[in-house]
């Protein structure tokens, strides 16, 4: 083992054991607490807020060994204030409860590090009950979908609403389904993964399917399939039943079939195709209040249609 963790309100004790083989500060605190990036560890270590055996160490090149205490001193976050912005937001459905959008490619669903405006919650925090959700960062957040993702998403309008919806998805009582246009030609008409996921030890903002990650399986069918620059693409129907980072990405990136455009999990190049050829076309959950069952379905968006045409795929929606 690594480490043992110890903490309080304020501050991180980390124990590195016998077994530990010998590491960077940065390093061993970003393995150790699998929270913030590597360069956030070397800030606070080169700000004095790491101990080592009782002593203040300001390089991130310090080396931890067997027996060693780590102490993290945590910084309070500041409270975050979401502002409103004017934004353009296709709204699929709208009751008093909940909102159905179709998310648009290259937009972020919530404020973070390095994006605090112009997020899709950010155009919708005058219409939700903002004040009286616990988690003031996401408040109405049940889901997410990547940045180059679009597609079908739901934001809870309170609290209750909220954790009703989250009750399903963590129950995976959620139908989620999902068009891919992929590289190469998929040779099996139908196909499940069941190959866990977690973040990457190398490349922090990637996942990998790793036998020690969290399950995630991925369900798929070839729909059609076409050339583009003379190479064979196949157009899917995926429905996902985890929700893990990244998961049809990575996946699809396991199996030999990357996502068009996806330069993160494909070595591929593709010109003029779209950033990430990937859509989430249709939800279907229980209205938290009626308990009816309940479908919503996004158009695909303008580029991706036009790429299908050049491909030469035709399709139907009506999955």
């Amino acid at each position: 083992m690594r480490d043992e963790i110890k903490m309080n309100s304020n501050q991180i004790e980390l124990f590195a054991l016998p077994l530990f083989n010998k590491e960077r500060l940065d390093q061993f605190l970003l393995n150790a607490t699998k929270e913030e990036s590597r360069s956030y560890y070397s800030k606070l270590i080169k700000e004095g807020l790491v101990r080592v055996n009782d002593k203040i160490v300001e390089k991130p090149s310090f080396i931890v060994k067997p027996y060693d205490k780590i102490t993290l001193f945590l910084k309070p976050k500041e409270p975050l204030y979401i502002e409103y912005d004017k934004l353009n937001i296709t709204v699929l459905y709208e009751d008093d409860y909940i909102i159905v959008i179709n998310k648009e490619r290259n937009m972020v669903v919530h404020p973070g590090p390095g994006n605090f405006r112009n997020t899709i919650l950010n155009a919708l925090i005058n219409s939700i009950n903002k004040d009286e959700f616990t988690d003031q960062e996401r408040p109405g957040i049940v889901h997410r979908l990547d940045k180059e993702t679009t597609g079908v998403l739901i934001i809870a309008k309170s609290e209750k609403i909220m954790r009703k919806l989250s009750e399903q998805f963590k129950n995976r009582q959620v139908k989620k389904t999902y068009l891919a246009l992929v590289y190469g030609d998929v040779n099996y008409k139908e196909g499940f993964i069941s190959m866990p996921i977690k973040r990457s030890k190398i490349h922090r903002q990637k996942m990998e399917v790793n036998l020690s990650g969290k399950v995630a399986f991925t369900e798929y069918s070839v729909i059609n399939k076409g050339i583009f620059e003379k190479q064979i693409v196949s157009l899917l129907k995926v429905n996902i039943f985890t929700g893990r980072t990244h998961q049809i990405r990575v996946h699809m990136s396991y199996i030999g079939h990357p996502i068009v455009g996806d330069k993160k999990y494909s070595t591929k190049s593709c010109k003029n195709c779209p950033e990430i050829a990937l859509h989430a076309l249709k939800i279907e959950f229980l209205h938290p209040i009626t308990n009816k069952i309940v479908s919503f379905k996004a158009p695909l968006p303008q580029d991706l249609q036009d790429f299908l045409k050049r491909c030469n795929i035709n399709y139907d929606l009506d999955l």
